[in-house]
């Protein structure tokens, strides 16, 4: 794999879908049922969650797939804004799971897990976006 040829704004989008990724693992919603039992649970519950992670892992392919000199890719849509599509349908899932969230997460609370997908799929369209301005 040919890394010269990856963009700054390509490892942008490949470190926001890591974001993601590692964000799964952390607690979305937390309920404490006393000061010694706290039950969480992560974005691996949760279908919006893994969706989003698996359109910011497309997202980062795309970028990666033309580090690779062996492979002859075209895509017929432009690179920048199909990236950005994909991190803005994944933001607004992760927006989604944030705002309609479990009934008993409303009156336990949210984890950190959940806010740090949030901006892993900002990232991943802002990366797209920027993708999109840069000069060829």
């Amino acid at each position: 794999m040919d890394t010269s040829k990856l963009s700054r704004y390509d490892w942008v989008v490949v470190g926001g879908m890591i974001a993601m990724f590692i964000s799964l693992f952390l607690a979305w919603y937390r309920i404490e049922i006393h000061q010694d039992v706290v039950i969480s649970m992560g974005g691996w519950h949760f279908g919006a969650g893994v969706v989003a992670w698996l359109l910011t892992l497309l997202a980062a392919a795309l970028v990666i797939v033309k580090g690779i000199p062996s492979l002859k890719f075209s895509f017929p849509l432009p690179e920048g804004i199909t990236v950005m599509t994909l991190g803005g349908v994944a933001f607004f899932l992760m927006l989604y799971r944030l705002i309609a969230s479990p009934a008993l997460a409303q009156v336990f609370g949210r984890g950190g897990g959940i806010y740090i997908a949030l901006l892993a799929t900002a990232v991943v369209a802002f990366g797209g976006f920027l993708k999109n301005a840069e000069t060829p």
